[in-house]
């Protein structure tokens, strides 16, 4: 949808991030399956680490281009700009299901790692990136051709009340 992205000039390697979401759908499973708050806690400090495009700091996104290497498969670039933003909502679903984990509330962790899941299964094996979708979309509304709204999508309002007219 967007040819630039205002984030980020840089580029990332769209097979490896493939690869690496399907680690977070093995990752999050096994969070669930083991009850502890600790892995999906690190699984969001990774996904900080991406949004931040400090990929050579993190453990998925190493793993999956040793992955990437290993089966031989050779590196296809794009724009970083999205894949940043979808880090970023990975980074506060993680981190979700990390606090409801915490508080007991094993239903809301679900539905949250399903959400998680299914948009990590989308990319793993479709290819279709949803966070990035998202970005795009916020891009194309808000984006530098257009003027940013006001607080909640409302303008600001005048310095002075504006006096009201009659019929």
């Amino acid at each position: 949808m967007t040819d630039s992205c205002p984030i980020s000039s840089e580029l990332v390697d769209d097979r490896a991030t493939r690869l690496g979401a399907g680690l977070v759908i093995v990752l999050t499973l096994a969070s669930l399956g083991l009850g502890t708050v600790w892995l999906p806690l690190l699984l969001a400090v990774d996904f900080g680490l991406r949004s931040r495009g400090w990929n050579r700091l993190s453990p998925v996104a190493q793993a999956a281009q040793a992955l990437r290497a290993a089966a031989g498969l050779s590196p296809t670039p794009i724009n970083a700009g999205p894949k940043r933003f979808a880090a970023l909502v990975g980074a506060v679903f993680t981190l979700s299901i990390a606090l409801a984990l915490h508080f007991h509330q094993t239903r809301s962790a679900r539905v949250l790692a399903a959400v998680l899941i299914s948009c990590a299964a989308l990319e793993a094996f479709l290819g279709f990136c949803v966070g990035c979708k998202v970005y795009s979309l916020i891009q194309a509304t808000f984006g530098p051709s257009r003027p940013a709204p006001g607080l909640l999508g409302f303008q600001a309002l005048p310095a002075r009340p504006v006096p009201l007219e009659h019929p």
